[in-house]
């Protein structure tokens, strides 16, 4: 098993599975971009991790593949859970809660940094048009 794809399942099962959020900065490189928050560093990935929890206090992560090189991985993992806030709202009202995501990890020195998150589109667009 590749490094990357070692943190890659750290991150999903430990520090959103187990809210290990004390890992975190074990594998982040210091100016680490999360590009869901402002701030830069383990920091950014600790806010992104406690807010994705926070928000599913319930969340079971069930990983479905990861595929690694020397400097990246791609986690593929299913959430479910009760989450307190939707990501959007449908045409008729209804809330959107994207469950299938791609976590896209890169590494420089053996250390995360840069993380990008994917939902899956055909998921999404079936709950906006249903």
């Amino acid at each position: 098993m590749s490094h990357p794809e070692q943190v890659m399942r750290l991150y999903l099962t430990e520090v959103l599975g187990e809210r290990k959020f004390d890992l975190i900065p074990e594998f982040t490189a210091d100016d680490m971009i999360d590009h869901t928050q402002q701030t830069r560093g383990p920091a950014a990935l600790d806010a992104h991790a406690r807010g994705f929890c926070a928000n599913i206090p319930d969340a079971e992560i069930e990983v479905i593949q990861i595929i690694a090189t020397d400097d990246a991985a791609v986690g593929v993992w299913r959430w479910s859970g009760s989450p307190h806030h939707h990501m959007g709202v449908s045409a008729n009202g209804s809330p959107i809660y994207p469950h299938l995501v791609a976590s896209v990890f890169q590494f420089r020195d053996g250390l995360l940094a840069e993380y990008r998150p994917f939902v899956d589109a055909t998921e999404v667009r079936a709950q906006i048009i249903s």
